[in-house]
């Protein structure tokens, strides 16, 4: 298994285990993540992503 499938796995359980209502609220913000990515096809939606990921990694 390779470190990415590891924490998607990590992630999934984590969700998985959040009470019904916090996991329909994180279902819900993924489903509109998914909109501004598709949104966004020539890719400037995954770059704006992976700044926003960088900039709260930075902040841990």
């Amino acid at each position: 298994m390779t470190q990415d499938q590891l924490t998607l796995l990590l992630i999934k359980g984590t969700i998985a285990d959040l009470p019904d209502e916090d996991r329909l609220k994180v279902d819900e913000a993924n489903r509109q993540l998914r909109e501004v990515l598709a949104a966004y096809p020539e890719g400037h939606a995954h770059l704006a992503l992976a700044l926003l990921s960088a900039e709260l990694a930075a902040k841990a």
